[in-house]
């Protein structure tokens, strides 16, 4: 039996931002509007019974809903702070600048840049937080690492002395936007004005290097920072190297990965797990299982676990490369010493099993799931499906599909109908297509070309031409090309020709998937081995309307 789906919260798991914000709601009373909008006592806010709130109530308040993210909520205090309470209560750039955070948080930064513009048309003087925040806004959330820029030179001009976050911040959005020189000459600003340059400041330049496979840069860099480390502090540090380590091992440089890590004990760094995770992966890759094996050992010995994500690249790799039954084995080892799996462990290693035909190990690896702290996912359902109808276990495929806590998608829908018919066994679909009616499911291209190439394969021609007429409107690319591949390659040339002076009257372009389609049914021996000649031209006349 399927187990049934957890709820994901318990009732009363509120954030402790969200808790803070309704105590500084009780706080300011009525402040809120209430979903009992219609009550007496919310029109009587202006009473003289009310208490007087502070600037310090409102503040506290935006201060929370700047933590809870409630940016809607933020606005409505600010105007509640301009227009209904006393001018000592008016905001201030404090105010203001939890309100822009809050509708950052919220994912409405263009909104926060324009809350700024409002501060400055009622008179606020914003205050370094205000610029900083701003800048902030502009380089990390709107991706503008020029405008940051702007507001870094504004700062300078009005005598507000940027920090070094706000420098950190511009070189790593710079970074981002592939912009590496401008994040270079930041970082020599930086040092001219004497700011503390820590490793992390260092770490986007230096992923924007091994990004461009620019080792040398990337090792001149590592080698300045141990060479300056001393004054300023930025001696590298294992997150930097294990940036580096991910460069080497995209080059495929794994003499020199093997080096870094030799030498680290004279480099006073220590590798850690994501240092030897990023080797076994960039090994997997590479097609050295065994050398990725001899890592893992290695792991093992100094009490390191490889990250979930590296333990599935090797587990994939060594389903592919070596034996899916030693993925097996090695996930099983790993989980008896403690490594994290998720659900993508046992989807990697259930698909492999699933392709070669070893339904009953993907069903007994499902159950084994079920059995764990880890809720299956819709490709985890999707992975046994499709096993269990290679098996020609449909019943058990549709006991699946009824589980509890399952909601099929696209894919099961197109897998399902892929496997029903070719086994014959469409007319037992109709558990799929209630589903499909209802708008649970909704079919993509790949069903309606399922579907054509089923229908027709099942001797249903008309209904195949019948659904291409009818989907989306009528007509749709992939499924005509289908269509028209069948129709060519079962000597039906009249009734593809029919088909596209149907399109043709109607105004229905005729797309190029549709021609390369027509080519290759009469290419059946492969390009330059066409059957008929003659009639290919005719048809590519027709269909060009010069026929």
């Amino acid at each position: 039996p399927c187990r049934r789906r957890l709820s994901s919260m318990a009732a009363g798991a509120w954030p402790a931002a969200a808790a803070a914000a309704r105590a500084a709601a009780r706080t300011l009373g009525r402040l809120v509007p209430r979903t009992h909008s219609h009550s007496t006592a919310a029109t009587t806010n202006s009473s003289p019974s009310s208490p007087a709130h502070t600037l310090d109530d409102y503040n506290r308040l935006l201060a929370a809903l700047a933590r809870d993210g409630d940016g809607e909520s933020a606005l409505r205090v600010l105007r509640r702070m301009r227009h209904g309470s006393p001018a000592a209560c008016a905001p201030t750039a404090a105010s203001y600048v939890s309100a822009m955070s809050a509708l950052a948080k919220a994912g409405r930064a263009a909104d926060a840049t324009a809350l700024f513009d409002d501060m400055l048309a009622h008179g606020v003087a914003p205050d370094r937080r205000a610029y900083s925040l701003l800048l902030h806004v502009y380089s990390t959330h709107l991706g503008l690492p020029a405008a940051g820029l702007s507001v870094l030179h504004w700062m300078s001009g009005l005598g507000v002395r940027p920090s070094a976050v706000d420098y950190a911040d511009l070189i790593f959005s710079f970074c981002r936007a592939g912009q590496l020189p401008d994040a270079l000459q930041l970082l020599d600003e930086m040092r001219e004005l004497g700011y503390p340059l820590p490793p992390h400041v260092y770490s986007p330049i230096l992923q924007a290097h091994c990004d461009a496979a620019d080792i040398p840069a990337a090792e001149a860099l590592i080698a300045f920072m141990r060479a300056s480390g001393g004054r300023s502090g930025c001696n590298p540090d294992v997150v930097i190297y294990n940036i580096y380590i991910h460069g080497l091992c995209r080059v495929g440089d794994f003499h020199a990965v093997q080096r870094v890590i030799n030498d680290s004990v004279w480099n006073w760094w220590v590798p850690d797990a994501v240092t030897y995770s990023t080797y076994v992966a960039g090994l997997c890759r590479a097609g050295y299982i065994e050398d990725a094996f001899r890592q893992l050992d290695i792991m093992v010995a100094k009490g390191l676990q490889l990250t979930v994500v590296g333990l599935n690249i090797l587990l994939d790799y060594a389903a592919k490369d070596v034996d899916m039954w030693v993925a097996k084995e090695v996930m099983e080892r790993c989980e008896e010493l403690g490594f994290e799996v998720d659900v993508v462990t046992y989807n990697t290693v259930m698909e492999h099993f699933s392709k070669k035909m070893q339904w009953l190990i993907a069903l007994r690896l499902f159950t084994d799931l079920l059995k764990k702290p880890i809720t299956p996912d819709v490709q985890t359902y999707n992975i046994l499906i499709s096993s269990l109808c290679r098996a020609g276990k449909f019943e058990l495929a549709k006991f699946v599909f009824s589980c509890n806590g399952f909601v099929a998608d696209t894919v099961t829908c197109n897998i399902l109908i892929h496997q029903f018919y070719g086994a014959g066994k469409e007319g037992e679909l109709g558990f799929l297509f209630s589903d499909v009616d209802a708008g649970k499911i909704t079919p993509d291209t790949i069903t309606y070309n399922t579907l054509v190439d089923c229908l027709f394969r099942s001797g249903r021609r008309t209904e195949a031409a019948n659904l291409v007429r009818h989907i989306d409107g009528g007509y749709p690319a992939e499924p005509v090309a289908h269509l028209a591949f069948w129709l060519v390659r079962s000597g039906n040339v009249r009734e593809a020709l029919s088909l596209f002076d149907d399109m043709l009257v109607k105004g229905v372009a005729l797309d190029a998937m549709v021609f390369a389609n027509v080519i290759k049914a009469f290419c059946r021996k492969g390009p330059g081995e066409c059957t008929d000649m003659t009639q290919l031209c005719s048809v590519l006349d027709r269909m060009l309307g010069i026929g």
